[in-house]
C-alpha cells in the first residue's frame, strides 16, 4: 500500500511538469502526497506499520553477532576472509571502517525506535470496525514491548554497567524527528521508560494460556520474561524472582529435552521459546557464521566445547564438525533452506538461569532454591545427570554464569554477562592470538562507541570514554 502511494506521486507529480502550462500550476502541492498522516487511516494500515516494528527487531542479530565476537564463546573460522576480525581482535572504533559491527546496533535499534513513534499515535485516531476495536490496545502493546527491549538493548551496548545517575545512557527519543538532536539521558531515565514501557504494553494485553500463546508476537508472558532480563541487569534480584516466576509458572513453554530441545535449532520444534523472529526465507543470522557454499566464518570457541559433559545433549545440537571447524549449528538450516533459520531472542530456560542467580545473589541467598533451579536445567540437558550442591553463594553465582555460558552462548548473552558481572574476557591460545586473548574487566572497550555519523549528525550526543570525540 506505501509503495502503491509512493508510485501514484512519482506519476502525479510527472505528469504536471510534463502537461503544466504555467508557473502556478508547478507551484501547487500534489494532492497525493505520501506522509504518516495519510498512511495510517485504518487499523489495519496501523497493523502493517506493527508488522514492520516487529521486523525492524531483527537487530537484535547485532546483539548476538558482537557477543560472540568480543567474548570467549568464538573463534575465527578456516573460511574467514575478514568478517567480523576486526571486532574480535578488539580493533574496533566509531567510524564506520572499523566500527561496522559494533556500530549498527545503534543505527538498527533506533530504526526500531523511530518506527513504534511514528505509528504509536495513530493507533488511538485512525478507524476500525467494530471486530477490529479490541485490536487498538493489542497494537498498543506491541508496540510500547518493542520500544522496551530496543531501549535495554542500547544500554547495554553503549553504557557502562548499570548506574541510575550515569548521564551517560542513552537519548530517549518518543516522538519520530529526523532533525532531533538530542543529548544523552541518565541511565536511571532509560531505565524508567524501559520500565514504564514494558509495565505499561503487558498491562495492555490479554491473559494466555499454553493454548492461546503465540512467540511471535509479544504477549504478557514473554513481556515478563524481559522483565526479569532487565531486573537482574538492574540487580533488582526481587523484582527478577518475581518476573521469571511469572514465566516459570505460566507453564507456556516448560522446558525441553530429547528433539523436542534439539529440534528447537532446525525450526523442527517451537518448544522453549518465548519470543522470535520468523525468516520464512532470509539467511539473515544463519550466514552470520557460514556460507551454504561451505566457508566457516565463525566457529565455536575450543573453550566452549570444552565446558560439555558427556551427555550434554547440547553440544551436538550447537555445533557440528567439518575438518578443524567447530561451525555453528544452532543457524545452520531449517526445512525451509540452509542458514534459513528463525532468530530465537527468549527461550525458558533463560528464565531459570535467572531465578537461580537472583536466589543466589538477594540479600539473603537462597541456595536450595537456587541449586533447585540449576539442577532442574541441568537434568534436562544432561544423559544421567546427578544434583549438584554448593557450599557458598559465590560458588552458585560462578556456576550459573558457566551455564548460561553453555546454554545461551550465540544468543546474545556473553560479553554483556561478563561486562554486568565485573569479569574479563580469557579465551584460550587455540581460540586466539596473544594480543586478544584477553579482554581486563576495567577496560573501556566493554562499552561500545557512539557511531562517528551520529556525533556528525547530533553533536549533542555525547560520545563514550577512550573513543575520538
Amino acid at each position: 500500500k506505501e509503495m502503491k502511494k509512493l508510485k501514484y506521486y512519482s506519476f502525479g507529480l510527472a505528469f504536471m511538469i510534463l502537461t503544466g502550462s504555467c508557473k502556478k500550476e508547478l507551484n501547487k502541492q500534489p494532492t497525493d502526497s505520501f506522509s504518516d498522516t495519510n498512511a495510517f487511516l485504518t487499523l489495519s494500515d496501523v497493523q502493517l506499520g506493527t508488522n514492520g516494528a516487529f521486523g525492524r527487531y531483527g537487530a537484535y542479530l547485532n546483539d548476538i553477532y558482537t557477543n560472540a565476537l568480543l567474548s570467549d564463546e568464538a573463534k575465527i573460522g578456516s573460511g574467514n576472509g575478514g568478517q567480523g576480525k576486526l571486532t574480535f581482535q578488539y580493533q574496533y572504533s566509531s567510524d564506520a571502517t572499523t566500527g561496522g559491527d559494533v556500530n549498527a546496533g545503534w543505527s538498527g535499534h533506533y530504526a526500531l525506535i523511530d518506527q513504534v513513534n511514528r505509528v504509536l499515535p495513530f493507533v488511538s485516531t485512525v478507524t476500525a470496525t467494530a471486530a477490529e476495536e479490541p485490536r487498538r490496545n493489542i497494537l498498543r502493546a506491541h508496540l510500547l514491548g518493542l520500544r522496551g527491549i530496543a531501549y535495554f538493548s542500547l544500554l547495554e551496548m553503549y553504557c557502562k554497567t548499570y548506574n541510575p545517575s550515569d548521564a551517560r545512557g542513552v537519548p530517549i527519543v518518543l516522538v519520530s524527528d529526523p532533525l532531533a538532536k538530542p543529548a544523552r539521558n541518565t541511565m536511571g531515565e532509560v531505565m524508567a521508560r524501559i520500565e514504564t514501557d514494558l509495565a505499561d504494553a503487558k498491562n495492555l494485553l490479554p491473559a494466555v494460556t499454553p493454548a492461546t500463546f503465540t512467540d511471535t508476537v509479544m504477549n504478557k508472558v514473554n513481556i515478563a520474561a524481559y522483565q526479569a532480563r532487565v531486573a537482574l541487569y538492574k540487580k533488582d534480584y526481587a523484582a527478577a524472582i518475581t518476573f521469571s516466576t511469572e514465566v516459570i509458572a505460566s507453564g507456556v513453554k516448560p522446558l525441553a529435552t530429547g528433539s523436542a530441545f534439539t529440534g528447537i535449532w532446525t525450526d523442527a520444534s517451537i518448544s522453549e521459546t518465548l519470543f522470535r523472529i520468523r525468516y520464512a526465507t532470509a539467511t539473515a543470522l544463519g550466514a552470520l557464521w557460514t556460507t551454504t557454499g561451505g566457508q566457516y566464518y565463525i566457529n565455536g570457541s575450543d573453550k566452549l566445547l570444552a565446558t560439555y559433559a558427556v551427555g550434554d545433549i547440547r553440544k551436538a545440537a550447537y555445533f557440528g564438525t567439518a575438518g578443524a571447524d567447530n561451525f555453528v549449528n544452532k543457524y545452520f538450516t531449517s526445512s525451509r533452506g540452509g542458514r534459513v533459520v528463525d532468530m530465537k531472542a527468549c527461550r525458558i530456560s533463560e528464565m531459570y538461569l535467572i531465578r537461580a542467580e537472583a536466589y543466589a545473589l538477594q540479600t539473603t541467598p537462597n541456595l536450595t532454591l537456587a541449586t533447585a533451579d540449576l539442577n532442574a536445567l541441568r537434568t534436562q540437558r544432561i544423559t544421567g545427570y546427578v544434583n549438584a550442591t554448593f557450599a557458598t553463594s559465590a560458588d552458585l553465582v560462578t556456576a550459573v554464569l558457566e551455564e548460561r555460558y553453555k546454554e545461551l552462548c550465540f544468543e546474545g548473552f556473553r560479553f554483556f554477562d561478563l561486562k554486568r558481572s565485573g569479569l574479563p574476557v580469557t579465551r584460550l591460545a587455540s581460540d586466539a592470538a596473544p594480543a586478544w586473548q584477553s579482554l581486563p574487566a576495567s577496560s573501556y572497550l566493554f562499552v561500545y562507541p557512539i557511531p562517528a555519523s551520529e556525533r556528525a549528525a547530533n553533536p549533542n550526543c555525547a560520545q563514550n570514554d577512550n573513543y575520538p570525540q
